[in-house]
């Protein structure tokens, strides 16, 4: 029975960044307590802030809100593979990176790909250059039947990034975006939650990632 609650989100606050060309999380009292005996913030921020799922429509026309995607495919048992030799600037994960995991990923269709690049976190470099999916090894995903795949990074890819959402949404995959510390976390089958809030027309959504094993 699995015991152990591991946290994969990053956290936020007023101030915390977005992806280049986006904005901070900005936000003001709205309420305080030393006023009228209780506390509420008023934040503005992007949908693609910190750890988020994508929604369809964040790159398709098309596609589907957050508030559409199948919550099974949002939790449920995930399989972690070790690709930290390739967690550096400018890498590719390939086929060939994840093809002997092939029969598990067929089976239980959820991927996390532990690079331990969410320890840049916060800092300059964690935008710049991460590694990320290759197109063709986002084909071969797709026709292995995988539905959401989960990324320490801030996006799929660096350069192509909007090809190979595409590719992934073409397919109806869900796309986890800035898990943090998954070199904490087992390599090989976990449980795995990650809920986007039920936002109608929503492109993406914030949520609070964790696996359970």
């Amino acid at each position: 029975m699995a015991t152990h609650i591991h946290d994969l989100t990053h956290a936020i606050r007023i101030g915390t960044k977005g992806y280049p060309g986006c904005s901070r999380i900005v936000g003001w009292p709205m309420k305080e307590i030393a006023l009228c005996d209780y506390d509420m913030l008023h934040v503005s921020m992007d949908l693609h802030i910190g750890t988020h799922v994508d929604g369809l429509k964040h790159c398709i026309p098309d596609g589907g809100d957050v508030a559409s995607l199948p919550l099974e495919h949002c939790i449920g048992q995930a399989v972690v593979v070790d690709l930290q030799a390739k967690g550096v600037a400018g890498e590719e994960f390939e086929i060939a990176d994840l093809q002997p995991h092939e029969e598990t990923l067929r089976r239980y269709r959820k991927l996390l790909i532990k690079t331990g690049w969410s320890d840049l976190w916060e800092s300059p470099a964690y935008h710049e250059k991460f590694p990320g999916v290759s197109p063709s090894c986002a084909e071969w995903l797709c026709s292995l039947g995988v539905h959401l795949v989960g990324l320490e990074q801030p996006s799929v890819h660096s350069v192509e990034h909007l090809l190979v959402h595409r590719i992934f949404f073409n397919a109806k995959v869900v796309i986890v975006e800035g898990l943090a510390d998954l070199k904490s976390v087992p390599d090989g089958v976990v449980e795995f939650f990650a809920v986007p809030l039920r936002f109608e027309g929503g492109d993406g959504s914030p949520t609070r990632a964790f696996c359970r094993y």
